[in-house]
């Protein structure tokens, strides 16, 4: 491979050579001779082609790690030729790689069958990494033929997003499964809270009998409970770029963790669990169970992005034929102008539906000083948050404000069913 510098020496050395023979200069003829040999010399010592005589292998640990963890790199190259190599390797830089420790590049002439060994820590953001090769630069004595080319050992990093452990959340939806599970079904059945007293069954258990209740009654009657059973939760998380305005990466981070929290909750509460990307494009999960649909869910997320589209610039175009009536819609999302409409018709065809409101003022005037156009600012927020919560509740659409710099597992311990922030 000819680099830029032999390049122009060829045409310094073509220039006095053309311009002696032209002016019948000797001089331009005596200056082209040590050109000629540098070059000579730079060419004949310029090393071979790289390609199959340098074998490289990375090694990354751990493959698959929540955000704000780290990961060490290590990439191994060897020199499987019988020719002395003078090496610079460098691997990336990669996008979101955050290097915490050790550099990912070095130099160092490596002997036949010798190895150079480059080990470094990143942390990466949240996404799915691949990263593809190792480029590595043969250089020459002289500059004039380096190689330079890219050996591939593709790997792949998954960073799923960290969320925080719900340890309660009373949002039931409006419609059960026929499956054991958490949410009370009001019907009489298998449970824990007592429902109420029924006449008694030939073959019913002995056990069941409400003493008290027969005394009164001057007839056998059974106590039955509440079945619980499982629910249909569809997660909806808001990509819309122009709901999260200027603090969009901070605020929509924070929106993938509250996604990741209430799915991961209602997952381990035994129920159905589907997870909708809605915005720039339609990402549909279908409902599952168990640690392996949640992970599918975790991982979903890691890919989330923001993105615009006219078709989906307005919620009126979510599926909601691929949930039935009465499942649980839980929104995480800033929400714009016009949102509430859809979610109070949403309601009204018999969904239960939640939203869990990043306040994007939590962050807009977080870095603003006590002046008066700051007290301004925040009395127009303030009203503009106001008007769509007073819309959203006439709607009868369960919705709480959360001010990301404070837990969310906090704020909803403290909220009952219909009690609004």
């Amino acid at each position: 491979m000819i680099s830029p510098k032999a390049s122009w020496e060829f045409l310094v050395l073509l220039l006095l050579l053309g311009s002696g023979l032209a002016l019948r200069h000797p001089a331009l003829l005596v200056l082209a001779i040590p050109v000629a040999w540098h070059l000579t010399i730079g060419l004949a010592f310029a090393p071979p082609d790289p390609r199959g005589l340098l074998r490289v292998r990375r090694v990354v640990e751990p493959r698959r790690l929540v955000e704000g963890g780290s990961v060490q790199v290590q990439v191994e190259v060897e020199n499987q030729g019988k020719r002395k190599l003078d090496l610079v390797v460098r691997d990336g830089p990669y996008t979101g790689f955050a290097v915490v420790r050790g550099q990912p590049h070095t130099a160092a002439a490596l002997r036949p069958s010798q190895s150079l060994v480059i080990s470094y820590e990143v942390q990466p953001a949240r996404g799915v990494h691949r990263l593809p090769g190792v480029t590595v630069e043969v250089r020459d004595p002289l500059g004039l033929a380096p190689w330079r080319l890219e050996l591939p050992c593709p790997s792949e990093i998954w960073v799923l997003p960290r969320y925080e452990d719900l340890s309660r959340l009373e949002l039931p939806a409006r419609r059960t499964l026929a499956m054991p599970g958490t949410v009370r079904a009001h019907r009489g059945g298998i449970g824990l809270e007592f429902h109420g007293v029924r006449e008694y069954r030939p073959g019913e258990e002995i056990r069941r009998l409400a003493w008290k209740a027969m005394a009164r009654r001057d007839e056998p009657v059974v106590v039955e409970f509440e079945e619980e059973r499982v629910a249909e939760v569809a997660v909806v998380l808001d990509v819309r770029a122009r709901a999260y305005r200027g603090f969009a990466k901070e605020l929509f981070d924070h929106a993938v963790r509250a996604a990741a929290a209430l799915a991961q909750f209602y997952l381990r509460q035994g129920h159905r669990v589907a997870l909708l990307k809605y915005g720039a494009y339609l990402d549909w999960v279908f409902p599952g169970y168990g640690r392996r649909h949640g992970e599918r869910i975790l991982r979903e997320l890691a890919k989330a992005e923001l993105g615009e589209s006219e078709i989906f610039g307005e919620l009126d175009h979510l599926p909601t034929r691929l949930l039935p009536a009465g499942s649980l819609l839980l929104f995480v999302s800033p929400l714009i102008p016009g949102d509430e409409e859809t979610l109070g018709k949403l309601v009204a065809r018999g969904y239960r539906v939640a939203v869990i409101l990043p306040d994007l003022s939590s962050l807009e005037l977080r870095e603003f000083q006590d002046t008066p156009e700051a007290e301004m600012a925040r009395k127009i927020l303030a009203l503009e948050r106001w008007t769509l919560l007073r819309r959203l509740r006439r709607g009868r659409v369960f919705v709480v404000v959360w001010d990301v710099r404070r837990p969310l597992a906090s704020l909803l311990r403290r909220l009952w069913p219909g009690v609004y922030v």
